[in-house]
């Protein structure tokens, strides 16, 4: 009886250990970006939570033949015009309810375009997908990105 008690013990800490890792995964991290079209790495972003938001910048910036090392947003408007893209920041606002987090935007800094975003954390808190878009989710485009850190 003793070993039986002992043992359904032994598995509810185990069971609340899994648990309480799952319910700490967030997006918090850093993130390699893959670009959807060609499906090679683009840059790093490193998402922070900030209050009850989350909001993400660029840490690094994987250039391509003939593209300059640090690029600027010359299509961004207001404050982030002609800033550099790495450091900026490009999620915003973020709102988490389990592996969804909604509410927020995402800026592409090739065109300086912002877009309503929503992020999906795996299950294993492994892959995030980034979905941007216009009005409704299912007028966009989505990017999985890997997490690193």
């Amino acid at each position: 009886m003793r070993l039986g008690l002992r043992m359904a013990a032994a598995a509810m800490f185990v069971l609340a250990g899994v648990i309480s890792a799952y319910a700490e995964t967030t997006a918090a991290g850093v993130w390699e970006t893959v670009d959807d079209k060609t499906g090679k790495v683009r840059s790093t972003v490193t998402i922070l939570q900030s209050g009850n938001a989350f909001v993400g910048q660029v840490t690094s910036i994987v250039s391509r033949p003939g593209e300059p090392l640090n690029p600027v947003c010359e299509q961004c408007q207001g404050s982030k015009h002609n800033r550099p893209i790495m450091g900026l920041q490009i999620i915003e606002q973020m709102k988490r309810d389990g592996l969804t987090y909604s509410g927020g935007t995402i800026l592409e800094p090739e065109t300086g375009k912002i877009y309503n975003a929503t992020m999906t954390l795996s299950e294993d808190g492994k892959k995030l997908t980034v979905r941007g878009f216009v009005g409704i989710a299912a007028f966009g485009r989505s990017q999985t990105w890997i997490r690193l850190k």
